[in-house]
């Protein structure tokens, strides 16, 4: 008896030595697959949860208004409410924003968090796989680990709610075994604060609310009348959620876009079917050859389907023979049953059926149904090499074999994933790395346009104009711009930006051109470029003019409109332009400031006074006005009102060009102490906005 217990004994601190080393390799390899994550800087949406997100930016003050406001509010549209990760990034902001580091900092914290959903899922499986090959839940934690699907979640700062939701759900499924095992209360009650945190992270996390009573089934005792108690309870969580979301929150306002989603422009429920079956052997291939990956799909990059399509019948038979074997082993509680129900579970919020998801498909949201991915593949092999899945001490040799195969798998995972963590570095790296395969998507070839012209400004602002060295740069823009009107041509934003290329761009600098030519006295060749300039000022027009026939409240298209006939001097025409964006966009600063300004250029001073007038009403604390009204004054040769109106400027935080100015007017009065403290406050400044570029 007492060598049967020593045995016994022995063979614990064997199995607990064995799954320390197993938590060893798994952050060894979740380290060395996405510590390059950590020198990323910020892509995509990972302005909006950080720098660029003004509850975010006011850190642990702004807490209360996170959880009081929606996730997203942003040209019109409001919607959604993840509060727990915006105070991640709020508790973030209060300690690292003024740190050169503030990027790594985060994306470290993300890797952190990746970490601990797999140390929480191997911790998870164990429990719900005891009795298993202690190698099995260990395998199957591995392969999910290193799936390259993940890298969106991790390396995309914006993707932190699918952690805190990974977290929060699996942490509510430890609580509710527990609760099952022990049959004790606060595991149950842990386990809906856990729940509850999940759908504060992310509103897909209602998934869960069909997970909890799967995985009770399959892996506990628990009772049916129990169970069905225990479902009844998540079912009141969900909806006391809800209803307090109801309560307390503004009204949720989402549009989405046909190049979003196509499906929003059908109605028909057999086509929302079709398509989401395509969708969902999408999906299926994705898991099983996860490339390529892409940072957006959206219209046209998979196709609205009938069932005409064979793709969509060839899926539609492997689903359905899938969720017949599910259910045909349910009884039983075999594995794969339970990993196909999860795969459906998981996919059903995403699958276009319910209701479209913005971008159609997305890599990001097969992160959940990557553990009945590593379900199937590991069972499959050791089904192949004859290992029994229940603890045994026979033919264990042969799961050497089953873990190179697996090496094998995860040896290729892990390259593809260290090169996407490169490729999300920065935008520009990540739209350009992805342009190649996305030719077909209105959003992204968008957005890499956009990058690109945001690179031509940028080189566009410094002092030597660079026009004819970044030329390739601007028609390498104009073509992506043109190439989603190809695909959509209802796409006014492409309309307006093309529009922005032709006048503010091409049109101003023939209009540079034509100066320098009467400088050096080359009237032929001015002649020539003002014919060029009308005709890139006219083209520009053109595009304006169509963006807004496809929305007449465009007011982006109504200021550049404004802006083209401003270069071309037409100011009567400006100040028509600039007053319907300022009606459109509800009175935006910039906006009323150029409308101002075309009133004093069209020789009507007076109205170029009233309206920065208004502009002082309406933003008492900007410098703009009092700068307008400035340099009407110098123009009048009013040079106290001047003084008077740039000094006001100062104080209300203007640029260091005031300063200056200010400086040099106390220096030739001989005033020294205004002229000493104009220039401190002018040093001051220029060393802020040194550190905050550094």
């Amino acid at each position: 008896m007492k060598k049967k217990n020593k045995d016994i004994a022995k063979k614990s601190i064997s199995e607990t030595k064995m799954v320390n080393i197993f938590k060893i390799i798994l952050i060894v390899i979740t380290f060395t697959f996405y510590y390059n994550a950590i020198f990323n800087h910020f892509s995509m949406d990972d302005y909006h949860v950080n720098i660029d997100n003004p509850q975010i930016a006011k850190g642990v003050a702004g807490i209360p208004e996170i959880f009081s406001t929606l996730y997203a509010d942003d040209n019109g549209m409001t919607y959604g409410y993840r509060p727990m990760v915006r105070t991640s990034f709020a508790l973030e902001y209060q300690f690292t924003s003024n740190l050169d580091i503030n990027p790594y900092i985060s994306h470290f914290i993300n890797i952190l968090l990746y970490l601990l959903a797999v140390i929480l899922l191997y911790k998870v499986l164990r429990r719900l796989l005891r009795g298993y090959n202690p190698w099995f839940p260990f395998l199957i934690t591995l392969l999910f680990m290193a799936h390259p699907t993940h890298t969106e979640v991790v390396a995309s700062l914006k993707n932190r709610d699918v952690l805190f939701n990974f977290l929060f759900s699996f942490l509510a499924i430890w609580q509710f075994v527990r609760w099952a095992d022990t049959d004790k209360v606060k595991h149950l009650i842990f386990g809906m604060i856990s729940f509850i945190f999940a759908l504060l992270s992310k509103e897909s996390a209602i998934a869960q609310l069909a997970v909890f009573p799967l995985v009770l089934y399959f892996f506990t005792n628990i009772k049916l009348k129990k169970l069905g108690s225990f479902a009844l309870i998540s079912i009141v969580i969900v909806v006391g959620v809800f209803f307090a979301r109801w309560l307390i929150l503004p009204e949720t306002t989402r549009f989405m876009s046909m190049w979003e989603n196509p499906l929003v422009t059908t109605d028909s429920f057999l086509l929302h079917i079709s398509t989401g079956s395509y969708i969902l052997g999408f999906y299926l291939k994705l898991l099983f050859v996860p490339y390529p990956l892409l940072y957006y799909y959206g219209f046209n990059m998979i196709p609205v389907v009938g069932w005409d399509n064979p793709w969509v019948l060839v899926s539609m038979l492997l689903l359905v023979a899938m969720l017949v074997f599910a259910i045909f082993k349910l009884k039983n509680k075999d594995i794969l049953s339970f990993a196909i129900l999860y795969f459906f579970i998981n996919m059903s919020m995403y699958a276009n059926i319910v209701a479209p998801v913005p971008g159609i498909v997305g890599d990001r949201f097969v992160f959940f149904a990557t553990i009945s991915f590593a379900i199937f593949i590991v069972w499959l092999l050791f089904k192949i090499f004859g290992i029994p899945l229940i603890k045994s001490d026979i033919k264990q040799r042969r799961i050497i074999w089953v873990s190179i195969l697996i090496i094998l798998i995860i040896a290729p995972y892990g390259y593809y994933v260290r090169v996407r963590n490169k490729q999300w570095k920065t935008q520009y790296s990540l739209y350009s790395a992805d342009m190649p395969k996305l030719w077909n998507s209105v959003k992204a070839n968008n957005l890499y346009a956009h990058e690109l012209m945001k690179r031509a400004n940028h080189e566009l602002s410094k002092p030597v104009n660079p026009y004819k060295f970044i030329v390739g740069i601007i028609d390498k823009a104009e073509k992506h711009y043109k190439r989603a009107l190809e695909l959509d041509s209802t796409h006014y934003s492409a309309r307006n930006n093309l529009g922005i290329i032709y006048s503010k761009i091409h049109g101003n600098q023939a209009n540079l051109r034509v100066q320098s030519h009467i400088k050096f006295n080359k009237p032929e060749e001015a002649e020539l470029e003002k014919i060029n300039a009308q005709k890139y000022f006219a083209a520009a027009i053109g595009y304006f003019n169509q963006a807004l026939l496809y929305n007449p409240e465009y007011g982006s298209a109504y200021f550049n409109l404004a802006n083209t006939y401003d270069l071309q001097q037409k100011y009567d025409s400006s100040i028509i332009y600039f007053q319907k964006a300022v009606d459109v966009d509800g009175g935006e600063l910039v906006s009323m400031s150029r409308l101002a300004n075309a009133y004093y250029l069209n020789q009507q001073p007076v109205e170029a006074i009233q309206q920065n007038k208004k502009i002082i009403e309406t933003y008492p604390l900007s410098d703009m006005p009092f700068i307008n009204l400035g340099n009407y004054a110098i123009n009048a040769n009013d040079t106290i009102a001047a003084v008077e109106y740039f000094s006001k400027a100062f104080e209300l935080g203007s640029k260091s060009a005031i300063g200056k100015l200010l400086s040099s007017y106390y220096a030739s009065k001989g005033d020294k102490n205004k002229y000493d403290y104009y220039m401190k406050k002018t040093e001051d400044t220029e060393k802020k906005a040194q550190n905050k570029k550094q």
